[in-house]
């Protein structure tokens, strides 16, 4: 098991940041966390890292990765060009990668990981949890639009539903998809530990099962291991909307950070690499 668990961060109000922040005692380990801001001006590099007099062996260490982002401008330290944050990001990915657990690793369009835009998305995430239903949709090899309830979204907001095409004139640009009938749901996951939010009344025994199959299947293949996903629920099965690494809906709610607590300290039991 892990001696020690780091946290990097580039703001503390993340709810996943917050969680282990006011919960250090809680994580059967020591607790580091390190900002952006120390990672880039006083972390040396190396077989281990060192910072502030101590050593961190990442071969010891599980990492919770919450760096949103190697552009921000009110960081010191942040590489100027395009090239430098290339190069910081091959480093941090590679550097990720040495931990014996982590909480998600760089992709090329996320340093916190996750599944890409919408359309990366119902492209890609049936192929990943079988039998997943994703909203009928334009793809850039068929402009053909999609039948039913048709809605223009930007494809890199995950959290926006977009708007009617029928809502007048405006631009056609964007992500064409027909809207499933239905509210949404949210499921906040850390690993193999999660819970559904905003559940419709009435809701079918056989519509959560099929919420929590993905999830459970998420939680074997995923390589980002803290996740929300949406959900349209109506009359039939649920359609897969969006997952992300930033839990907008269900971080706000109390009972998150015993989630990320719980799920956490589970995922690290069951995912770490060895340690001597």
């Amino acid at each position: 098991m892990p001696d020690a668990l780091l946290l990097l961060y580039a703001d503390r109000s993340d709810p996943v940041a917050r969680a282990i922040l006011d919960n250090p005692g809680r994580f059967e380990r020591e607790v580091i966390a390190l900002s952006l801001q120390q990672l880039l001006l006083e972390v040396a590099g190396g077989t281990t890292w060192k910072w502030a007099g101590r050593t961190i062996d990442p071969s010891r260490t599980a990492v919770v990765n919450r760096l949103p982002s190697l552009g921000s401008a009110d960081v010191a330290g942040q590489p100027n060009s395009s090239f430098q944050r290339t190069q910081l990001w091959i480093w941090l990915s590679g550097e990720l990668q040495r931990f014996a657990y982590a909480s998600s690793l760089p992709t090329a369009s996320s340093v916190l990981g996750g599944y890409g835009s919408l359309l990366d998305q119902w492209l890609d995430m049936p192929r990943l949890v079988g039998g997943l239903r994703v909203p009928a949709h334009r793809t850039p090899w068929d402009n053909a639009m999609p039948n039913g309830d048709v809605y223009l979204v930007d494809p890199w907001q995950l959290y926006s539903l977009g708007r009617p095409i029928s809502a007048g004139p405006g631009t056609n640009a964007g992500l064409a998809y027909a809207r499933p009938a239905g509210l949404l749901v949210h499921v906040a996951q850390v690993g193999g530990t999660y819970f559904l939010a905003n559940v419709p009344p009435g809701m079918a025994t056989v519509q959560q099962d099929y919420i929590t199959s993905f999830a459970n299947s998420m939680a074997r293949r995923s390589a980002s291991r803290i996740l929300e996903t949406a959900f349209f629920v109506g009359n039939e099965l649920p359609v897969f909307y969006a997952t992300s690494p930033v839990p907008l809906v269900t971080g706000a709610l109390a009972s998150y950070p015993e989630l990320v607590i719980q799920g956490l300290c589970d995922d690290i039991r069951r995912r770490s690499r060895r340690t001597a």
